[in-house]
């Protein structure tokens, strides 16, 4: 069988953990306050910036989405930055790259659809690993640029979400890919994201954080908020 035409093979059983996980995060009491935290503007947590700091080129990748992204406790190197936005040659295949990405979100990806996420994901690591990431791992600044860049499509992996899911050990983008569109197919979990989004919104609250309006990007928050404060 062609394997443009499945998904990359995961257990169910480290599916059905990763649901868990998620469950968790997403039902404790304390989520609430953590989620608007971390995209309250008025404090240091990068939500807000990450989520709204403009303009937005769909077609590029450019000096705003580095800024951004290096908001996420992320290092882009000197050299990655010169290379995404001062050399011709790379502009032009990242905009092939992004132009040929599918215009779907995550949950509603068919398998071919990782071909071109593939493509656009290696792209971007094979820059920052050539350029040298010395206090950040290029997977995980890879998929926080490509997560800017679409929000809905690429999830933010890094160890504490992966670690916390279950699914480092996994190694590989795309099954990580598969876990985060089986979740993101869950119907309880699309559902207490809309309840969570809506409670940063209490009319109560006289600094509303701005929401964000990917859900996929939204559990994402979650789940590194909950993870990465065992302690709440």
């Amino acid at each position: 069988m062609d394997n443009a035409s499945q998904f990359p093979s995961v257990s169910e059983n480290v599916v059905d953990h990763a649901r868990e996980q998620a469950f968790i995060a997403l039902r404790d009491a304390k989520t609430p306050r953590l989620l608007r935290e971390f995209y309250d503007p008025e404090t240091n947590y990068a939500g807000a910036t990450f989520t709204q700091l403009g303009p937005v080129d769909h077609g590029a990748v450019t000096a705003v989405d580095l800024v951004a992204t290096a908001t996420l406790s992320v290092t882009i190197p000197p050299r990655a930055v010169r290379r995404f936005l001062g050399e011709e040659g790379t502009a032009q295949e990242l905009s092939r790259l992004l132009h040929a990405l599918p215009d779907v979100t995550l949950e509603n990806t068919t398998p071919a659809d990782f071909a071109p996420m593939s493509e656009f994901y290696d792209f971007i690591k094979t820059s920052l690993a050539r350029a040298g990431t010395a206090s950040s791992n290029a997977w995980v600044t890879a998929s926080k640029i490509t997560a800017r860049k679409r929000p809905g499509l690429f999830p933010v992996r890094d160890s504490v979400v992966c670690t916390y899911l279950g699914i480092h050990n996994l190694r590989d983008r795309a099954k990580d890919w598969v876990v985060f569109r089986e979740l993101m197919r869950d119907p309880e979990i699309l559902e207490r994201l809309e309840v969570l989004a809506s409670s940063t919104k209490e009319p109560s609250m006289e600094n509303r954080p701005v929401v964000e309006p990917e859900p996929l990007r939204l559990l994402d928050a979650v789940l590194w908020r909950f993870a990465g404060n065992p302690g709440h």
